[in-house]
């Protein structure tokens, strides 16, 4: 009795909305040592970006937040993320409806059957898949929408719910990262640098198959380490997730309802990959398409009118809390910008580099864009700050723009599956019902590989004379 007692208690990881909380308010006790100021911007007559002017920053001194502002930014970051946030809601409620046909769980069980004892192939195709996805398109918030397929394909095959999310959203963001053709990231940072745009895809295309190695090893490391110590999971000890969990006792077939279910599906993913590569939709048009395609399923599954509102309102409500978690997030960003600071932990990550020994400026350049997107999640508006601020200094030690892009496509993608400021990230999670805590503990080890990567690839690039 007395051992038990005595017996230590394990760590548990915090809510993320704790995680977050705690975040707004070591940002906002920050903004009372670390001075304000801003660089001067302007707008660029050929490209049209608003960039930064070199040299430009100015101090203001402090302009520091009350603590008692907390609440007010984290309020602020639900209306700034209003959009995400409804996304998230819609996706919740249209995928509740899908599943509630049974549709995804026959096709994976059918799909189950013939890769069984072949799982070692499931994970390096669905990598492959969304790695075109994010390489050629830019695909990160609307990876959320595959992340169900993946969790409930990697769960009929034994696997658990971290395998089947990590199969979606790391293909994506090598791709993301390695951006061979991504107009979001590569190209602005290249029409900004003056490089030729997606000029020097050979050394990413390198990068990219390099990437997808590492994820494919990692991933299924993990996944043969939990089969044979399932106490190892990074889940363990959570209450198990009906959601994606298959009914033992059903049918296998897959019936007429369903395959109509599976059809407007794959469809509608047909017309969201349509519409984001040819007209850039968003999540206006995102929402109203997966909007219709879950009251179609309804339909289609032989659900009533009411049903189908009940059948959302459940998806919706079981996805509300974790959607939350994007605005209060946002917050995060939203003090910073009150109090000015982000221009300032901008010039001071570009003074370091520039102090930095010659030979291994490369190697600080992409740290100094890591340590960037930290505090400038938008990949666009990292490329309109650092890419000019980084130039002059580049040029001044004959590193060319070409690997000063290579340094900041790296530094913003790499920390994408990482940072809880990333709506993209804490999107993926919401629909997946993983706790960010939970999700660090996976992605944090694959992420100081990717950095080593990284590295490596930076004197590459100087080596070769990217």
């Amino acid at each position: 009795m007395e051992k038990t007692e005595k017996k230590k208690k394990r760590f548990e990881t915090p809510h993320t909305l704790v995680i977050i909380v705690c975040l707004i308010i070591i940002a906002a006790a920050a903004t009372w040592f670390v001075p304000s100021g801003e660089f001067v911007r302007y707008e660029d007559p050929v490209s049209g970006e608003t960039i930064v002017q070199a040299g430009s920053y100015t101090s203001e001194g402090t302009n520091p937040v009350s603590l008692l502002q907390v609440p007010v930014v984290m309020y602020q970051g639900i209306l700034e993320a209003a959009d995400v946030i409804a996304f998230l809601l819609i996706i919740g409620g249209a995928f509740e409806l899908v599943n509630a046909s049974g549709a995804i769980l026959a096709l994976c069980r059918t799909v189950g059957k013939h890769l069984k004892g072949k799982e070692i192939f499931v994970v390096p195709m669905f990598l492959a898949l969304f790695a075109v996805f994010g390489t050629t398109m830019g695909m990160s918030n609307e990876v959320a929408v595959f992340v169900p397929i993946g969790i409930t394909m990697a769960l009929t095959l034994g696997l658990d719910k971290v395998t089947g999310m990590a199969m979606v959203v790391v293909g994506a963001a090598s791709g993301f990262t390695a951006g061979l053709m991504n107009p979001f990231t590569v190209g602005i940072a290249q029409d900004i640098a003056g490089v030729p745009l997606f000029s020097g895809m050979g050394l990413r295309a390198v990068l990219l198959v390099i990437l997808l190695v590492v994820d494919t090893a990692y991933i299924i490391a993990y996944e043969r380490k939990i089969k044979k110590y399932p106490e190892k999971s990074i889940l363990a000890g959570m209450p198990d997730e009906k959601d994606f969990v298959a009914d033992k006792n059903a049918d296998e077939k897959i019936t007429g309802r369903q395959a109509a279910v599976l059809v407007v599906l794959f469809g509608t993913l047909g017309i969201l990959v349509y519409g984001l590569l040819i007209y850039q939709w968003y999540f206006e048009e995102m929402a109203a398409l997966f909007l219709a395609m879950g009251v179609i399923c309804g339909f289609l599954a032989g659900l009533s009118p009411s049903k189908i509102a009940t059948t959302f309102s459940a998806g919706a409500k079981g996805i509300a809390g974790s959607a939350l978690t994007v605005g209060f997030a946002r917050g995060i960003i939203i003090t910073l910008e009150n109090a000015m600071i982000i221009d300032t932990i901008s010039n001071a990550v570009a003074l370091a580099v520039n102090s930095l020994p010659a030979s291994i400026q490369s190697i600080g350049f992409f740290l100094a864009q890591t340590a960037t997107s930290f505090v400038i999640t938008s990949g666009s508006g990292m490329a309109a700050v650092t890419i000019p601020l980084m130039s002059p200094v580049g040029d001044l030690i004959g590193l060319s723009r070409q690997t000063l892009v290579l340094a900041y496509q790296m530094g913003d993608g790499f920390s994408n599956l990482l940072l809880p400021t990333t709506s993209s990230l804490l999107g993926t999670l919401a629909v997946s019902k993983v706790p960010y805590g939970r999700w660090v503990k996976f992605m944090f080890p694959l992420f100081l590989i990717w950095t080593l990567i990284g590295c490596a690839m930076m004197v590459v690039a100087v080596a070769v004379g990217y």
